[in-house]
């Protein structure tokens, strides 16, 4: 029976947890750690403040755990072990894929990475220093299609800055891009025109451009319809 009871409130407490932790996400991705309150957490989670500081230890260290949890997401995205034995454009293509795809569906978390960094990254830097590993071996890996003469001389590690760069850009500045692309708030951003333009953005970068480019291209227009091609200029 006491271990019914114990297994009961480890549940409850976990699913309070999930809760506390959307509600801080959409309040940290928002105003950052500082211009967020641990009142305006507990409201938008609909508990009182005095319940919110029953589950957490501060709100600095749910910021952290929460800043621990997209490193952790984002450690999937990057190149792979399985890319070495891929063709750089086929790499290139799904590291494009996965990071715009993480972007879209988890904004908020991109708007909170992007908000800690141009806070100056205080709380991030530790987290950065365990994770280092996956970012050297992508390294090593777009160092060795250099060395091999696959792709154009670049340094790996400004690529990926780039690639980062391109994708991140959706979540930051969405409403940016919906106004210039004239497209409402209810409606979905076209995803698979936006992947293909970055990654042949990027694949011509490297000087994979070409034939890539064109089937990736042609696949996209063949899946849109006549009505949502942009009118030709005058």
């Amino acid at each position: 029976m006491a271990d019914l009871r114990t297994a009961a409130l480890a549940k409850r407490r976990a699913e309070m947890m999930d809760v506390i932790s959307a509600a801080a996400l959409e309040q940290f991705s928002l105003h950052g750690l500082r211009g967020t309150s641990t009142q305006e957490i507990a409201e938008r989670a609909g508990i009182s403040k005095q319940q919110l500081h029953y589950y957490i230890e501060s709100k600095d260290v749910l910021y952290e755990s929460i800043l621990r949890r997209t490193m952790q997401h984002w450690g999937q995205i990057g190149l792979k072990t399985e890319d070495k034995s891929a063709t750089p454009a086929e790499a290139i293509a799904r590291l494009v894929r996965r990071k715009l795809d993480f972007t879209f569906d988890h904004p908020q978390v991109s708007r909170l990475f992007s908000y800690e960094v141009m806070s100056g990254g205080a709380a991030i830097r530790r987290i950065w220093a365990e994770s280092a590993d996956a970012v050297d071996a992508a390294v090593r890996i777009i160092g060795e299609w250099v060395r091999k003469r696959e792709i154009e001389p670049i340094e790996p590690i400004f690529l990926l800055f780039h690639i980062w760069a391109l994708t991140q850009h959706y979540a930051d500045y969405e409403p940016q891009v919906r106004f210039f692309i004239h497209c409402a708030p209810e409606e979905a951003l076209d995803r698979e025109r936006i992947c293909a333009q970055i990654t042949c953005f990027v694949l011509r970068g490297v000087g994979l451009g070409s034939a890539a480019c064109s089937d990736r291209t042609d696949t996209v227009r063949s899946q849109r319809s006549p009505a949502t091609l942009p009118a030709a200029a005058a």
